[in-house]
């Protein structure tokens, strides 16, 4: 898995354990988002780059931060890459989806009826 350019060790979000932590990392930087009300913007950068980098150093472990940011603190790099994780987690279920489907009643039955 690349992020920001960076090679990351491959993530299997259909491991219950990698999946737990997903779901509840998403969680908290989306609460974070959503309570930027009335901050200024340095304090929206730090607080949303802060709830980014853990998020990161929670699913690949501490210092992934460190690998993918260095030591800036940049809005617009923090938010690409979140984009890019979540991308790359969507391509994985999109994967999952065909697989299941092929195997799905609906398409049994549309398959007898041929």
């Amino acid at each position: 898995m690349k992020i920001n350019g960076v090679e990351l060790q491959d993530l299997d979000i259909y491991d219950l354990e990698v999946a737990e932590k997903f779901d509840k990392e998403l969680h908290t930087v989306s609460e974070v988002g959503a309570n930027l009300v009335g901050l200024s913007t340095p304090e929206v950068i730090r607080v949303q780059c802060t709830a980014i980098f853990k998020f990161f150093n929670e699913i690949f472990g501490e210092g992934t931060d460190k690998k993918i940011f260095g030591y800036k603190v940049n809005l617009v790099t923090c938010l690409k890459a979140l984009d890019e994780f979540i991308t790359q987690v969507r391509d994985q279920k999109e994967q999952i989806e065909e697989i299941s489907n092929k195997y799905s009643p609906n398409r049994a039955t549309r398959r007898n009826k041929k």
